[in-house]
C-alpha cells in the first residue's frame, strides 16, 4: 500500500490485493464482486421492508384499504367527474 501524506490526513494511492496461494487477480475480483452484491442485496431487502411499512402506514392515515404490498392501483377508488376547462380568446380586434 502507497500513501501519499498531504495536509493533516493521508490519501491511499494503491491497495495491492491479498491473495491465497495459487489465487489470480482475476478470481480475487470476482470473489470481491460477488461479497459486494450479496451486501447490496441484503440492504435493499431491509430496505423495501422499511418502504412498504411506511406506505401501510400512509394508506392508514388516508383511509384508504390497507394493502399487502403498500401500493394502490387504484382499483378501488372512485373516479372524480371531468370538469370542462375554459379557454380564453383574446377579442378579434386586440
Amino acid at each position: 500500500m502507497t500513501l501519499l501524506t498531504k495536509g493533516m490526513g493521508a490519501i491511499i494511492k494503491s491497495v495491492k490485493p491479498k491473495l491465497t496461494k495459487g489465487e489470480s487477480i482475476k478470481v480475487w475480483g470476482q470473489k470481491l464482486r460477488g461479497k459486494f452484491k450479496k451486501k447490496l442485496e441484503e440492504s435493499g431487502e431491509s430496505i423495501d421492508k422499511v418502504i412498504t411499512s411506511t406506505n401501510k402506514l400512509i394508506q392508514k392515515v388516508e383511509g384508504k384499504p390497507i394493502t399487502k404490498s403498500g401500493f394502490s392501483k387504484g382499483k378501488d377508488l372512485k373516479t372524480k367527474p371531468k370538469t370542462k376547462t375554459k379557454h380564453y380568446y383574446p377579442p378579434k380586434d386586440f
